[in-house]
Formats: structure tokens, sequence, C-alpha cells
């Protein structure tokens, strides 16, 4: 290759290379950054060695519109504020991801009292929500039996966001309870338009469904010891 082609082109080449790198970013803030590093090369490459005003010009609007949202960015996480009930969630299993996403993804959902008796699945049958109990108790069952106990702190109807998208139980509300619920359909949605927010929430029920099967476990292991 013409070492001119490299070093007359080095930052047309930069560039590119900070474009790519950005399309390999998983955080927004990161993606931006790296956009911003691209266009500013660009714009150095274009205005500065090859006198291209027109693609300075957009490089440079490219500059602005995403420095407009860092800083929206920067806003929403210096902004975002969580009440108890949100930081107990938050802390027990929503520990990825950025103030400002758990804001968002909270606000999709919405927190609900709920009665004994409240049926939140239905064994084979797609769930409406996902659940999460932060105070009060659910009574899992099967095939008409008790077979688990839901305690605060926990999701129902996270084993629904795997496989073919059913219900492996019954669960009702046993007690007064204070739940926050987001409608499957907004999640199917989320899965595809703001995936980063669907992995916040998949990553915690799979964090949540892993402490349920090690309670399982510690339970059978007791049982038999008796």
């Amino acid at each position: 290759m013409d070492l001119t082609f490299l070093t007359d082109g080095f930052f047309g080449h930069l560039s590119y290379i900070l474009l790519i790198v950005s399309s390999l970013m998983r955080r927004m803030f990161w993606l931006r950054l790296f956009v911003m590093g691209s266009a500013i090369a660009g714009i150095i490459f274009d205005y500065f060695m090859i006198g291209n005003v027109v693609g300075a010009f957009w490089q440079a609007l490219l500059v602005a519109v995403n420095v407009v949202q860092i800083a929206l960015l920067w806003s929403r996480d210096h902004r975002a504020r969580f009440s108890d009930e949100e930081t107990r969630m938050i802390e027990s299993w929503l520990t990825g991801g950025t103030p400002g996403m758990k804001r968002l993804l909270l606000d999709m959902g919405r927190w609900e009292t709920l009665e004994p008796g409240e049926v939140l699945t239905e064994e084979g049958a797609r769930p409406r929500f996902l659940t999460y109990l932060v105070s009060g108790a659910a009574v899992v069952t099967s095939n008409g039996a008790v077979v688990a106990d839901v305690t605060p702190d926990h999701f129902i109807g996270e084993m629904s966001l795997m496989g073919d998208g059913l219900a492996s139980a019954d669960v009702s509300i046993a007690e007064p309870s204070r739940v926050w619920q987001i409608e499957r359909n907004k999640l199917d949605r989320m899965k595809v338009n703001q995936p980063e927010l669907y992995g916040l929430i998949e990553a915690g029920t799979a964090l949540n469904l892993r402490a349920k099967v090690l309670r399982g476990n510690r339970r059978t292991m007791m049982i038999e010891q008796i």
C-alpha cells in the first residue's frame, strides 16, 4: 500500500476508524463520544487538508448534535430521583445501567397495591405483566397444588421472558401487596426498540431467577436432612 495514502489521509482514516469503533459500543454515552471523535477527525481532514467546506459543515453539525445529546444524557442521569420502593428494587436487582436508564425503565411501569386473590400469572398462558413484589406475599400453584411462595424483593412472571413466553405456574397474591408492574407488550417493544433498557430488566430477572433456584435448592437440602 502507498505510504502517502496512509500519511496524507491520516485524519480521514482516523475518522472512519472511530466511526467503526463507535458501532461496537454498547453504552450510548461512549457511542456518541466516539462519533464525536470521528466527526472532529473528519473536520480536520475535510477543511484543513482537502478544503472540503461542505463536508466540514456536516461533520461540525454532527458534533453539535452529539454534544447536545450527551448533555441530555448527563442531565437525565443527574436529575434522576427514586422513591424508597424504587431504591430497594434497584439495589436488589437493577445494578447495571445509568441512573437515567433506571428512571426511564421504572417510569414505563407502574406501582400498584394488590389485594389477596389477585391473579398475576396463569399456568400455560402469557402473563399480561412482569411483576416485582416489594412488600406482601404471593403463592405459586401448579395443577391445583401449592408448590412455593413468593416473598418480597422478587419478580413474578420472569420465566415467561424465556422460551415460549408462557407462565410455568399460577401465581396469585396471598396478602395485601405492593408491586411494580410493566406490561409484557411494552417489554416486547423495548426488546426491539430500546435494547439497552431491555438488557437492564433481562439481567435483573436473570439474577433473581438464579436466587430463586438457590433458595429452592437450600429448602430441598433442609427437607432431606430432616
